[in-house]
């Protein structure tokens, strides 16, 4: 579609939906029964396609996030602090930010791994600079 077309387009919409803005829900009712059909099964129908645009945007939008964040993981560095400077800095983030917040799953304490994961993902958001070296 040439630009012209795409531009053509664009008037056709907009005014479609001035109409549309326009019409009131008895005026709409009223000409879907006019021409045979069913508001509450148009309504459905509408309702459902909606759900499908947005549920293919959000998993496009996930799939293109998964896509930097791998990439991003790829050049990032795992070298790590030791657990006690991660545990340190764990605890400095969480008391200079008020709005981290975080979920135990079982028990009161993280495993190593758990901790570890918890840097990675504060090191990414930003909370915590990297430290490569432990120091």
């Amino acid at each position: 579609m040439n630009k012209s077309n795409r531009t053509a387009m664009d008037s056709i919409r907009a005014l479609a939906l001035r109409d549309l803005e326009a019409t009131s829900d008895e005026e709409i009712r009223a000409e879907i029964i006019e021409q045979g059909g069913d508001p509450d099964a148009a309504a459905q129908l509408i309702r459902a396609r909606i759900d499908a645009v947005m549920a293919e945007a959000m998993r496009a939008q996930t799939a293109a996030a998964k896509k930097v964040m791998g990439a991003a993981a790829a050049t990032t560095p795992k070298a790590r602090p030791t657990i006690d400077r991660i545990k340190q800095l764990i605890q400095e983030a969480f008391r200079s930010d008020t709005g981290l917040a975080m979920a135990f799953r079982e028990g009161t304490q993280q495993s190593d791994a758990d901790l570890q994961s918890l840097y990675d993902d504060l090191v990414a958001m930003g909370k915590i600079k990297r430290e490569d070296n432990g120091h």
